[in-house]
């Protein structure tokens, strides 16, 4: 499972995925943390309709989306995300 962490820059989105990604680490959660404006990020936010950051998605490794988060009032705690992550 893969799970992706996006923020816009310099929002305290930013700063809360930073620290959810590092909260991540050690619990061995696969994470990409990306701003929602690159690239990558507007792909994502794209194919997965992201209406609001910052955003948390767990998917399988075929891109299959287990679950999703969006706002900063529906950030689940890095237990939470590992428990899926590790299904």
């Amino acid at each position: 499972m893969l799970t992706y962490l996006l923020y816009n820059r310099q929002t305290p989105g930013e700063s809360r995925m930073s620290e959810l990604a590092q909260q991540l680490e050690p619990l061995q959660v696969d994470t990409r943390l990306l701003d929602a404006d690159s690239a990558e990020g507007i792909n994502l936010v794209e194919h997965y309709d992201v209406m609001g950051r910052p955003a948390v998605l767990v998917c399988r490794d075929d891109g299959t989306l287990v679950q999703f988060w969006q706002g900063e009032t529906e950030i689940p705690s890095a237990s939470e995300i590992s428990y899926l992550a590790h299904l």
